[in-house]
């Protein structure tokens, strides 16, 4: 009859830092000697085994392993004996007391119920005053970021539908958006309106719905507000251009105006605004009550064949000074109302002293460009710029240096470096202003206007869209 030898043990790791273990025949043999009581007090016993290893100044005990099919059991701490055979030591009683202590607090902490948390209470915050230096700012994702460019830090989010654009009320109590919506996310029924929110806790108020309108780009010309923040004007194409007439105060649709072969809004005074034509003319509209209104064209002022009008020409619509910039940087100041006023035209290289650009493809000079790169400050007449060096139809170039021009004397008054290069300017229009570059990378450059020098900077700001400041 054959007979089976017992399955032997895998052999445990050996050693780590502490060198190489002893072959485990040698460990199995070292542990039956110093089971032995009387070999125990030798230097071979005494010296801790493999397996041994101090936990809070005493050896811990692994566990016990049993050899199977041997009817043998040892520790790591000695030879126990055979199965049911001899008790511990004397020494190793206190040490596997502590060490069952433990374990037992250990389990019991474990076990122990969870700590009751106090319940959180909701609430609604509010926000500050405004104050002229806060900045709007809007993103790449449908929402408005609300900045205190003083203390250079986020106050809060107001959220947007597809190409919207925000504007403020002159009182600082609500902000508007102008947006649109689809029941299954970009299908299916549209939904058109003005969306009313609460300065000071952001909250929705009111839905204005509007007639079905064509989405163009969020861009400041396509939805604003008069001079006293009564009307909304937002900008439609269905296909035929025209501009629906909100009553911001009522809350309420009030008409749409035809505007044939005319384009954006530029608000003058409380009850006018004005577009651009596509023969170079400039379209005025005054409104009754009703707020309905006809439209009157002007003869053209610029080739908009060749030399257009950057959309996001600065217009101020409590004075109705406005300055219409084409792509080569030729300045048309306007002043608008019910019978506009065309001044003389001007060069802003003309102004840094240098050859007015054309519109050549040929020529490289320096160009303004970019998604909105002009600012105004109103009481100084400084116009701040985005500069870049280019041929002709490079408008939508990142500008790489701030020109600042006096307005009054047509003089370039300095010239700023800039970190990254920037898409979009503002400039806050208080006694102290402070200038607001949006720069490539995220970045939010705030400036001194009459330095340049950066005054502080603030990352991952977004891609700009459109940069807003209260009080124009």
């Amino acid at each position: 009859m054959e007979t089976c030898d017992p399955p032997s043990l895998p052999e445990p790791p050996r050693a780590g830092a502490a060198g190489r273990s002893r072959p485990w025949g040698e460990r199995r043999s070292a542990r039956r000697r110093c089971a032995d009581v009387s070999l125990r007090q030798t230097p071979q016993c005494r010296r801790p085994l493999p397996g041994y290893r101090s936990v809070t100044g005493f050896r811990a005990i692994r566990g016990a392993r049993t050899q199977s099919g041997h009817g043998r059991t040892w520790a790591d701490t000695g030879r126990l004996g055979r199965t049911g055979g001899s008790a511990l030591g004397a020494r190793s009683i206190p040490r596997l007391t502590a060490v069952l202590a433990a374990g037992l607090a250990s389990a019991a902490f474990q076990n122990a119920p969870p700590p009751v948390l106090e319940a959180e209470t909701s609430g609604t915050l509010t926000l500050p005053d405004r104050t002229d230096h806060w900045l709007y700012i809007a993103g790449n994702r449908g929402s408005f970021t609300i900045v205190d460019t003083d203390e250079g830090k986020v106050l809060g989010t107001i959220h947007g539908g597809r190409a919207p654009v925000l504007a403020l009320s002159p009182d600082d109590e609500e902000y508007y958006v102008s947006e649109s919506y689809w029941a299954k996310e970009n299908r299916g029924e549209r939904f058109d309106m003005v969306t009313v929110y609460d300065a000071r806790t952001l909250e929705l108020t009111e839905e204005i719905e509007l007639p079905g309108r064509l989405i163009a780009s969020g861009r400041i010309p396509f939805f604003s507000t008069s001079a006293d923040g009564s009307l909304g004007y937002v900008f439609n194409l269905e296909p035929a251009s025209s501009v629906q007439v909100v009553d911001l105060d009522g809350k309420r649709f009030l008409n749409t105006v035809e505007i044939p072969g005319c384009g954006l809004i530029f608000p003058f005074g409380d009850d006018g605004f004005a577009s651009l034509c596509a023969d170079g003319a400039l379209a005025t509209v005054m409104l009754d009550d009703a707020g309905a209104g006809s439209m009157v064209t002007s003869a053209p002022f610029f080739d908009a064949e060749n030399d257009p009008v950057f959309e996001e020409s600065p217009v101020d619509r409590r004075t109705g000074e406005a300055l219409f910039i084409t792509y080569s940087g030729q300045v048309n100041p306007v002043m608008l109302g019910a019978e506009p006023q065309f001044a003389e035209p001007w060069s802003i290289q003309r102004a840094a002293g240098l050859s007015a650009a054309e519109a050549d493809v040929e020529q490289e000079t320096w160009r303004p460009g970019g998604r909105r790169p002009f600012a105004v400050h109103r009481d100084s007449g400084m116009l701040f710029v985005l500069m870049h060096t280019g041929t002709h139809w490079t408008q939508k170039e990142h500008g790489i240096e701030v020109w600042a021009i006096d307005t009054h004397t047509k003089d370039l008054k300095g010239r700023f470096d800039l970190p990254t290069s920037g898409r979009a300017i503002a400039v806050s229009q208080d006694d102290d202003p402070l200038l607001y570059v949006s720069g490539d990378g995220g970045w939010l450059w705030i400036m001194d206007p009459d330095t340049g020098k950066i005054v502080r900077q603030m990352p991952e700001m977004g891609r700009a869209g459109m940069m807003l400041v209260p009080g124009f």
